[in-house]
């Protein structure tokens, strides 16, 4: 405020050059925000391997369309050897769900055994529901399992062989 102006009188109008510094400072906090959000919403290497939304199933992973194909959050699963995780579905319910990629040991027509790189082993059972790859699953292939805890077992929800 120059010593002359009185409080509440505008003040002189900025320069173009002020006027286009404040510009570039206001559209580079937004870039940095849409990344931000970016990120947080497609799960990038900031935020960790995404699970899909709230209440969703994991994604099938590859070999199935739809949720866990190519671009999705699901996309970092593959590279887990095995997790477990709880997932809402907003309504106050909340499933057990499972996540194994590993060397396929057994397999039948109710369950498939697989073992993963640091040993872990985990049988699952496969019902009518169970999603699998077109070409199925063999003993000694490596396969990424997702499956649910439903009354004390480990069901697999979708089966997809690895390339």
């Amino acid at each position: 405020m120059n010593a002359g102006q009185v409080w509440g009188e505008p003040s002189a109008h900025w320069s173009t050059n002020r006027t286009l510094g404040a510009v570039g400072i206001a559209v580079a906090l937004a870039a940095a925000g849409a990344a931000v959000i970016y990120a947080a919403n497609t799960g990038g290497a900031a935020a960790g391997p995404g699970f899909g939304p709230p209440g969703g199933p994991p994604g099938a992973g590859p070999g199935f369309g739809g949720p866990g194909g190519p671009g999705s959050r699901d996309a970092d699963l593959p590279t887990a050897l095995h997790g477990q995780f709880v997932v809402s579905d907003g309504k106050g319910t909340f499933t057990t769900q499972l996540t194994q990629t590993g060397t396929v040991t057994d397999i039948s027509d109710t369950s498939i055994t697989a073992r993963s790189e640091d040993g872990f082993t985990q049988t699952y059972v496969i019902n009518t529901e169970t999603r699998q790859s077109r070409d199925g699953v063999r003993t000694g292939q490596t396969a990424t399992i997702r499956a649910v805890t439903q009354n004390g077992s480990n069901t697999a929800t979708a089966i997809s062989a690895q390339r």
